[in-house]
């Protein structure tokens, strides 16, 4: 059963932490591993080749993000929005597919790794930007050839905004999510949605360090994976392809699976 966590206490080593990335110099010879432990909290591990020390997530060659561009075809040339970066690992992916991209991330720590990460590997033809990439949506903006949206669907307090605001820029997403998938567990409450009742679900995150991932505020609410399709084809998603979690559940309890979904009138 979800249940609320209602423990939000700010861990006072992420404070030193945090504290310590504006303090001091380096005395070091000048080196990228240097850039990266001036930042606490890394979740990402650099290509073994680098021989770099970060974090231990392989997201740098995701299966995910593989399938994501083999659905879509070729990314050269195309413009790609990213939601969410983390570290950039995945936007390096894109970029060296060929994409221009824009990619917006609200975390602050964060949007620092990303921009270490773009020092150390170098990419081209990326802006990060520091912000709510819900804003960033709904504001006057440029269309995009593609949406990638890995891992924020369920950090969402309201995650049928964000769908219809990505829907709005772009005929194409890809989007990696934690969803509820047991209909024997009950819901929060139902939202009405083009004629459909979404079920959400409260979620609380309870505590939080530097190496947090998870959204701007706490008690998002998660969707069913039934309602995230019919969300998906109410929009006007008609080409829709489904990958059950090809790297195992996060936190190795939650159900997860990725989505890619186009409007088959756009294709060519």
């Amino acid at each position: 059963m979800l249940r609320r966590n209602w423990f939000r206490r700010r861990p006072r080593s992420e404070e030193v932490a945090v504290a310590s990335l504006f303090s001091g110099e380096e005395t070091r010879s000048p080196s990228h591993q240097n850039a990266i432990d001036a930042i606490p909290g890394w979740n990402c591990h650099f290509p073994v080749e680098l021989g770099l020390t970060a974090g231990r997530l392989p997201a740098f060659d995701d299966p995910r993000i593989t399938w994501c561009i083999e659905r879509y075809g070729d990314l050269t040339g195309r413009r790609v929005l990213e939601l969410g970066p983390l570290e950039g690992a995945h936007t390096y992916m894109l970029a060296k597919a060929g994409a221009h991209i824009d990619a917006v991330e609200a975390n602050r720590l964060a949007f620092l790794k990303c921009l270490v990460t773009r020092e150390v590997l170098d990419f081209p033809d990326t802006r990060f930007y520091l912000g709510d990439f819900v804003q960033w949506l709904e504001q006057a903006g440029p269309r995009y050839d593609l949406v990638v949206a890995s891992g924020v669907l369920y950090h969402m307090r309201e995650p049928l905004r964000l769908l219809r605001a990505l829907s709005e820029r772009a005929d194409a997403i890809y989007l990696w999510t934690v969803m509820v998938d047991d209909d024997q567990v009950p819901h929060t409450f139902t939202q009405k949605f083009e004629n459909l009742d979404v079920r959400h679900y409260a979620r609380g995150y309870g505590d939080r360090s530097v190496a947090f991932c998870g959204g701007a505020m706490d008690f998002p609410n998660w969707m069913h994976r039934d309602d995230i399709l019919a969300v998906l084809a109410a929009l006007g998603y008609d080409d829709v392809t489904v990958l059950n979690d090809i790297i195992g559940t996060a936190g190795n309890v939650l159900p997860t699976f990725s989505v890619f979904a186009r409007r088959s009138a756009s294709v060519g």
